[in-house]
């Protein structure tokens, strides 16, 4: 006997990347390509591991075409199986989120620890006219999880191994547990959520740990892997939308979903295949531009007409462009003419946004800097330097230095403020 179900995340409908309708569309496109393919495979069962909304305050649109995607599976009878994710989870006391009506309305089930109205952790099924539960069983399988809880989901753990090892599981044969969190040591700056030792514990109480949050690709451990991030369905940001170019905070990864098939045998036998063709997604490009040695902007302006790629056609989605420029300005600020460049690709790519970011290295009197390294640098131990100042702060100076430049790229990005405010919630939980 098997059984098959489909995990994906971060879905982020709604989103309106620098205020654009067209991204907005983008998002939806890329749930209804997942949508299709769970139509076309037809699982047992769908997860979705948080952040199907990009905003706890979303439009009737919005709001409509999750729940015309939905719809299509719940037509086909297929269940799906979710948890909120930090952009869509209320941090007050007695908010719900659109998923719980989504939940109510039986287009999913929705699965969380914390009673909104209790605010204490309560183990008890999922029902329709509760909305919420902390578990559901889909024949022999018995699904768990766990919303969005920031810093504070390694205190909640070992009550929730707790409650799941206690409670009967007579007929279950195979477990999965369903978190909105990164593992710190596969995350962007090293701080996901919670570290590896600790989600490893779940291992006692679940076979498979489907996550959302980090917007790549990532397995865990890295040999027999039962932790699967199928990272985001379309990219979030310029940088998630790069390809080839790693080293950068999810630039270069796989992004997609996984088709999972388990043989219930002792032990259960899983494969999990990752599927990155299942979403029609928007081209980006980014012209990385040095500016060092370049004495003046007609200098600066030559580098970017080399960098730009040779005439290509114009089928498919239009890009969206971004000149990079880093390095050492070698002429004055004032004289960076950045309409003239953003000229050139409109030109050339017809993008749908084209923008420049200029990362440069200020310098005083004769080629003097006035402090080492890249822009993001500076700004980071400025901002470590500044908070470190407080006692009271000075332990967690680095990452609270690291959650201030996350609010300023998200704000960068176009994130609205509802977006925004999440980051400071799950910043301050």
């Amino acid at each position: 006997m098997q059984i098959r179900f489909v995990h994906f995340a971060d879905v982020h409908l709604g989103f309106r990347q620098y205020g654009l309708a067209e991204r907005a569309e983008d998002f939806t496109r890329a749930f209804g390509g997942a949508i299709a393919y769970c139509r076309e495979v037809r699982p047992d069962f769908v997860i979705l591991a948080g952040d199907l909304f990009d905003s706890k305050s979303i439009d009737p649109r919005t709001y409509a075409d999750a729940d015309a995607g939905l719809g299509l599976l719940a037509q086909d009878g297929i269940p799906v199986v979710a948890v909120e994710g930090n952009h869509e989870r209320w941090f007050r006391r007695g908010e719900r989120s659109w998923l719980w009506q989504l939940s109510r309305s039986n287009r999913l089930r929705l699965l969380q620890q914390i009673d909104p109205e209790r605010e204490g952790l309560e183990w008890r099924p999922w029902t329709a006219a509760r909305g919420h539960g902390t578990y559901t069983d889909i024949g022999p399988v018995r699904i768990f999880g766990v919303e969005y809880l920031g810093a504070r989901l390694a205190s909640h753990l070992p009550q929730v191994i707790e409650a799941a090892q206690a409670t009967p599981a007579d007929g279950v044969q195979f477990r999965i547990g369903v978190l909105h969190t990164g593992v710190d040591e596969e995350s962007p700056g090293g701080r996901g959520g919670i570290g590896a030792a600790d989600v490893l514990k779940l291992r006692g109480i679940a076979d498979y740990l489907a996550l959302g949050h980090v917007h790549y690709r990532y397995e865990v451990p890295v040999e027999d892997p039962w932790i699967f991030n199928p990272g985001a369905l379309e990219a979030h940001s310029i940088t998630e939308g790069l390809v080839g170019e790693p080293g950068l905070a999810g630039a270069g990864r796989e992004r997609g979903l996984y088709d999972v098939t388990v043989r219930l045998e002792d032990p259960p036998k899983v494969e999990a295949r990752f599927r990155d063709d299942v979403v029609e997604r928007r081209p980006f490009v980014r012209l990385a531009i040095c500016v060092t040695g370049a004495e003046s902007f007609a200098a600066l302006r030559q580098r970017v007409v080399e960098a730009i790629d040779p005439p290509s056609s114009p089928a498919g989605p239009r890009p969206l462009v971004e000149i990079l420029l880093r390095g050492e300005l070698g002429f004055e600020r004032a004289a960076l003419d950045q309409p003239a460049l953003l000229e050139l690709v409109q030109d050339h790519y017809q993008p749908l946004h084209a923008r420049v970011t200029v990362d440069v290295e200020r310098t005083l009197g004769a080629g003097v800097r006035v402090r080492g390294g890249s822009r993001d640098q500076i700004e980071r131990d400025v901002v470590r330097e500044l908070l470190a100042q407080d006692p009271a702060l000075t332990a967690d100076a680095h990452t609270l230095a690291e959650r201030t430049l996350e609010l300023k790229r998200s704000v960068l990005e176009g994130q609205d403020e509802n977006a925004l405010a999440s980051i400071v919630a799950g910043t301050l939980a």
